[in-house]
């Protein structure tokens, strides 16, 4: 008992100070499909298939090996193609698509939302960038810019046919949302970029919807260049019951950028050889 004791005590403090979140694995993605690039969003479709989609109009889906979690690239349908595409989001069985200039959220069967009177104002290439969906049908979104480097990111949210502001999200460091998803434990987590000139910052917060006030929590801060240009989040539950968050990164059409799926896990959720695998 004595030596259980003391053993606890040695592990306590390792465990406190863990990392919100684990990395997993980063694998390339590589196409030679018409369009294939500048993915701006993904969502998963299980635990072995994705679907992503270009900021140029063009969805594709991703289906994993069991063994490598190598992906098949296959094209798909999308409803508004050649548009500035940058949302994905299952919301109650739906697949919401997101779209800048005009900003406006459409379903799979080309069904248009309602609008909020914001979104006119919204900057053509700086309005509905992250698009996250609830089990119950709810939508939370958004905008990309705020207007002025001292004004917060507004949270949009969708339910019963209309929109409603629940919170802001401070705007910190020159990062900017991406990509959104709302995670198994029914939180809103958002992720953020930022560029400089050694290259790109990635940060995810998370959000308790149920709190009043919201309040952010950073569970990673990357490096510049740690990552490229991550722009899209998914959050799902492994098998083994890993909590894992995928992201996938916009190379923009560039050679000297990658197009790359990112996973890191929940720390906590890690126990008894859980894993993103």
């Amino acid at each position: 008992m004595r030596w259980r004791l003391s053993l606890a005590l040695i592990l306590a403090p390792c465990l406190a100070h863990a990392d919100p979140l684990t990395f997993q694995r980063a694998t390339p993605l590589r196409s030679d499909l018409p369009g294939f690039g500048g993915l701006s969003a993904i969502e998963m479709q299980g635990p072995d298939s994705a679907i992503v989609l270009s900021d140029r109009g063009q969805a594709f889906t991703l289906t994993f090996d069991p063994d490598t979690r190598q992906p098949k690239i296959a094209p798909t349908a999308q409803p508004r193609p050649h548009r500035d595409s940058e949302g994905l989001a299952y919301a109650g069985g739906t697949l919401f698509f997101s779209y800048e200039g005009p900003g406006e959220i459409v379903t799979r069967s080309d069904t248009t939302l309602p609008t909020h009177p914001d979104f006119v104002g919204f900057h053509n290439n700086g309005s509905l960038e992250a698009l996250a969906g609830a089990p119950d049908g709810t939508l939370y979104t958004l905008p990309e810019r705020s207007g002025n480097p001292t004004h917060p990111f507004p949270i949009y949210r969708f339910r019963n046919d209309a929109w409603d502001i629940i919170g802001h999200l401070s705007r910190q460091d020159a990062f900017l949302p991406a990509g959104a998803d709302i995670g198994p434990d029914g939180m809103l987590y958002i992720l953020e970029r930022a560029f400089g000139p050694l290259g790109f910052r990635s940060r995810i917060v998370r959000l308790d919807l149920n709190s009043a006030p919201l309040r952010a929590e950073t569970l990673l801060t990357t490096p510049p260049g740690r990552h490229d240009n991550l722009e899209g989040l998914t959050i799902w539950q492994s098998q083994s019951g890993a909590t894992c968050l995928t992201m996938v990164s916009d190379d923009n059409f560039l050679p000297v950028q990658r197009t790359e799926l990112v996973e890191y896990a929940l720390t906590e959720t890690l126990a008894q050889d859980a894993s993103c695998d």
